[in-house]
């Protein structure tokens, strides 16, 4: 391979001109080289890697930090897991689509709440519009949809009207 280069007329050219430099010249090409690679090696291998293990490091100590609080607050962390209703409202989670449609509609109508539109969204979502509805009942809705019955805001998205406290919502609702 170093014979092909060797043969290259553009290769031919640099090797003669550089057999024309002074020794001096030589000598300070040869050492420009160097210098040159070791910047290059520098720069392009050694301060990349040495950056990337720094970080892995403190991505690490965050990590054992983090285990460390969360086996400190075990306690505390199960017993707002079992608040949150995994526990005790499993009971009154809707078994199926039909019966979430179902807890829905029904819900927001005992919510004062008029559905303009909704339709099945998969085996175990539904998707819900609402317009032109207090922010506050919708809120309160969603709110009793998680905590009674473990229904569970897969998207959401709310327009305000002019009137203030007033909404428009599309929701996804799973169970």
């Amino acid at each position: 391979m170093i014979g092909k280069l060797k043969e290259n007329p553009s290769i031919t050219r640099m090797i003669a001109r550089y057999d024309q430099l002074p020794r001096r010249d030589q000598q300070a090409l040869k050492l420009m080289t160097v210098v040159v690679l070791a910047a290059l090696l520098y720069f392009a291998v050694w301060q990349p890697v040495a950056q990337y293990h720094d970080q892995a490091v403190a991505d690490r100590q965050n990590a054992a930090e983090l285990l460390a609080w969360m086996q400190e607050n075990r306690v505390t962390i199960r017993e707002l897991a079992g608040d949150s209703g995994s526990a005790g409202n499993n009971a009154q989670k809707p078994a199926d689509g039909r019966e979430l449609m179902a807890t829905v509609t029904s819900t927001a109508r005992e919510a004062g709440l008029d559905l303009q539109r909704f339709e099945p969204s998969g085996d175990d979502a539904i998707r819900v519009w609402l317009e032109n509805v207090p922010f506050t009942q919708v809120a309160a809705w969603l709110e009793g949809l998680n905590s009674d019955h473990g229904i569970l805001i897969d998207q959401a998205a709310l327009d305000r009207r002019e009137t203030p406290g007033i909404v428009s919502a599309r929701l996804t609702l799973a169970i």
